[in-house]
């Protein structure tokens, strides 16, 4: 199998989440730098319950879009929601490793908070670069968890940031951004753009972001207070830390993604 444990569960509520965070990136990271041109074919591996899938259909229309991820639950609901935003698409349950496609099936491949999740991200590229044509490119979006930044900081808040890298780590990649433009090469794609992107919000831009992070913490919280030496009270205390933030003077919360793109 392709997955490793999903830090965050797969309960409605991470559903729910998960449509919002799309939305929260659409701009940010889902369109910005992106072209998609009227009939390409874009397969989405990971494509989990859609929301990426409907910002894309809404965004480039009259491009052919398709959606694998390996949990059932999820496409379950990617149709319900899917159709419910007037997007078409094909679903497929399908292992990243195993792709039920035909070699050069499409022109774009399209990853986003995927590979962070994956056991062996390599494999899932060299998979995900034999779908394509030649010439065809990939987006794979990434987060390095260690670089997350709040001033001002509060032990607890701390607690919590470390617990977030060190849960991501455990079940996955906490660096999976920073490892990513590598990851590509070695599974043979060229012309790779490391794409990396420093994220700092302040003033009127911080409280989205700060509650942002605070719900992706909050749907891993389950698993952090598992790990050695994990306090939940201090956790917990963390997350009210991190959604108060915006009320400090001179307050900021940062982190650095990578949106990297290559050629098949």
């Amino acid at each position: 199998m392709a997955m490793t444990d999903y830090v965050h569960g797969y309960g409605t509520p991470e559903q729910e989440r998960l449509v919002e965070q799309a939305e929260h990136w659409r701009h940010r990271l889902i369109r910005d730098g992106t072209e998609l041109e009227p009939g390409t074919r874009l397969l989405e591996v990971g494509c989990g319950v859609g929301a990426v899938l409907a910002v894309l259909g809404q965004e480039y229309p009259g491009v052919e879009l398709f959606g694998v991820d390996i949990e059932q639950k999820q496409l379950d609901f990617a149709r319900g929601y899917l159709e419910r935003a007037g997007v078409e698409t094909t679903l497929r349950q399908a292992d990243a490793l195993a792709l039920p496609f035909t070699d050069g099936s499409f022109e774009h491949v399209w990853m986003m908070w995927f590979l962070e999740h994956v056991a062996d991200p390599p494999a899932a590229l060299r998979e995900a670069r034999r779908v394509l044509v030649p010439g065809g490119r990939i987006t794979a979006i990434e987060v390095d968890y260690s670089t997350c930044r709040a001033e001002p900081s509060t032990p607890a808040l701390e607690a919590l940031i470390r617990a977030m890298a060190q849960g991501m780590a455990a079940s996955g990649w906490s660096d999976a951004g920073t490892r990513l433009p590598g990851w590509l090469r070695e599974a043979g794609f060229r012309a790779v753009d490391e794409g990396e992107r420093p994220f700092w919000w302040q003033d009127q831009d911080l409280l989205g972001q700060a509650n942002y992070a605070a719900d992706v913490m909050e749907s891993a919280l389950p698993a952090l207070a598992q790990l050695p030496g994990a306090d939940q009270e201090e956790l917990r205390a963390g997350l009210t830390d991190l959604r108060d933030l915006a009320s400090q003077p001179d307050a900021g919360l940062g982190w650095v993604v990578h949106k990297s793109t290559a050629v098949r």
